[in-house]
């Protein structure tokens, strides 16, 4: 890595009439495209990363972005970072990384923000490659002689920084048209209903999708109709709603889960927005829902739209409608889903409404569309990301079935004890694990979620190191390329494939790595996607099976 620094300018330069002055502080050329090595990144003041003359990979907390030529990214001060190569490049210097400050005009200390409608951490996609080359390399030819303090070679270099913030400017406008700016809300918005117990700003949401502030929340309320934060307190309020009913928690611990930290500001906003108390509420438990706990379902057509679809089975109970269209193709009882008719990735409302539902079990992400399907039939949202056990108990509550669910937990749990003592005796004490998915040719490396609710087990395999950095920082799954499954390696492995021919293909690509060959071939699995779920057929059926994965005789 070559680093050039730059001297920053005097206080004469406060003479610019822009509301912020960007003052260039340093241009590292990082030559990672010829190894494919990976260099952490300084993360003092903004950067600008520019994978300028091969592709590669942006490295950020939780996640990987993918990068072709000409792919551009902005990070905010303290962003930790790596970049990595990830194709033979001819040129010195695959990767750009030019370090500035922005200050607002009159002050001293540099500003946490640029005053511009750049999205963060999200990638930029220059096309003009001459300007962009021509303005990064005047960039770094003026910070190799930063042993001039000419007041005229200073602003020489913020206007060649400003050219290239410009150049990004250009490109994001014309690349995000107004629905691509409502798509971006709308997935922030998926992100608000499945992490509303964690504390969210909208200045966090603002940049996840990577519209202005001042456009995010306009955005926001066209499309919801109320403001982030107000939208957010719904949510909670509804999931507490459910707990009060569904539940006898005392009241500190449905406001925990419903994501408010204090339960007697939670009691305040409920009583706002309810006109009674949460207890008050409680209490009608007996009157809005006179035979949600009696044996036998009281409802004879359910419709279920996301991940319950086996929870529901498993206790008995088949539904009239599913969305079936990913699940349904999937599963290890897909040849059960007779009968059951398709409404369509997360219910189509035509479909829905067809089949005149008295009962929706909502287990998938957006928001709005639970709305919607409320408005045919009653809905109760199931959360998709609880363990198995806690969501099932869920489902079962609704039915008088708990009794059911708790015996099938007792017998699991004792058949999965037996095979683990029978497996005890061809594995090593604690062996680490390390599990792999093929989704659509797309590779995963798997934190707590799907099969690994089974393997990760107390009597089994214990989590190679780095997938317990996942499982700790909350990570299901995270996408990862074939070069970096090295660095999760364990004692045994598994990869999972789908059944599309990507899967199969990239499969083929993997076992013939110069990894996967160096391994010893007793201790690394394949076997098929459908194990990949943790509903309890999917679980039960597993265990049977595990031998044969082992190729235990």
């Amino acid at each position: 890595m070559d680093e050039h620094s730059l001297i920053k300018p005097d206080e004469t330069s406060a003479s610019l009439s822009l509301p912020y002055l960007y003052i260039l502080t340093s241009v590292n050329i990082v030559d990672c495209a010829f190894d494919r090595s990976i260099h952490t990144l300084e993360s003092e003041g903004h950067r600008l990363i520019a994978f300028a003359q091969s592709g590669g990979k942006l490295h950020l907390e939780g996640h990987s972005i993918y990068a072709e030529k000409g792919a551009c990214f902005l990070l905010a001060p303290g962003a930790k970072a790596q970049v990595e190569g990830s194709e033979p490049c001819d040129h010195r210097g695959a990767v750009y990384v030019i370090a500035f400050d922005a200050y607002r005009v009159g002050e001293r200390e540099p500003a946490q923000e640029i005053g511009l409608t750049l999205p963060y951490e999200t990638r930029i996609d220059v096309t003009a490659m001459a300007r962009l080359v021509d303005l990064l390399e005047q960039a770094a030819e003026g910070a190799a002689n930063h042993q001039s303090c000419k007041q005229v070679d200073q602003f020489k270099q913020q206007i060649r920084l400003q050219e290239l913030l410009v150049l990004l400017m250009e490109h994001v406008a014309a690349s995000r048209s107004s629905s691509d700016a409502k798509l971006a809300v709308q997935e922030s918005i998926a992100y608000m209903v499945e992490h509303y117990r964690e504390e969210i700003t909208v200045e966090q949401l603002s940049k996840m999708s990577g519209v202005a502030r001042w456009q995010y929340s306009a955005l926001f309320q066209t499309l919801t109709g109320k403001k982030p934060l107000d939208y957010l307190t719904e949510l909670r309020l509804n999931r507490a709603k459910e707990l009060l009913l569904l539940t006898n928690d005392p009241l500190r611990e449905i406001a925990r889960q419903a994501g408010f930290k204090d339960e007697y500001y939670f009691a305040r906003r409920f009583r706002h927005a309810m006109g009674l108390t949460p207890k008050q509420y409680a209490k009608t438990r007996g009157v809005s829902h006179p035979t949600i706990k009696q044996d036998g379902s009281p409802f004879s057509r359910i419709v279920v739209v996301g991940y319950v679809l086996g929870d529901l089975l498993s206790l008995g109970i088949r539904p009239v409608g599913a969305d079936m269209t990913v699940i349904g193709r999937k599963v290890v009882y897909r040849n059960e889903l007779k009968n059951i008719s398709d409404i369509g990735l997360l219910g189509e409302l035509g479909k829905v409404k067809a089949l005149c539902p008295d009962l929706i079990l909502y287990s998938s992400f957006r928001q709005d569309r639970m709305e919607e399907l409320s408005k045919i039939a009653p809905t109760v949202s199931i959360d998709r990301l609880q363990p198995t056990y806690d969501r099932l108990m869920q489902v079962a509550e609704l039915f008088g079935k708990e009794e059911q669910a708790r015996q099938w937990i007792e017998h699991y749990e004792r058949k999965a004890g037996e095979m683990w003592r029978h497996l005890a005796l061809y594995t090593k004490e604690r062996e680490t694990a390390a599990i792999f998915v093929l989704v659509d040719g797309d590779l995963y490396v798997m934190g707590m979620r799907g099969i690994a609710l089974t393997l990760y087990h107390p009597m089994a395999f214990e989590p190679a190191d780095k997938v317990r950095q996942l499982i700790e920082a909350g990570i299901l799954f995270q996408a990862i390329a074939l070069e970096q499954m090295s660095e999760y390696h364990a004692d045994r492995l598994f990869l999972l494939v789908g059944e599309s021919e990507r899967s199969r293909t990239e499969a083929a690509r993997i076992t013939k790595s110069a990894y996967w060959q160096s391994l010893d071939s007793s201790r690394v699995y394949v076997t098929e996607a459908k194990w990949n779920f943790d509903d309890p057929i999917t679980r039960d059926r597993l265990l049977p099976a595990l031998p044969r994965i082992f190729r235990l005789p």
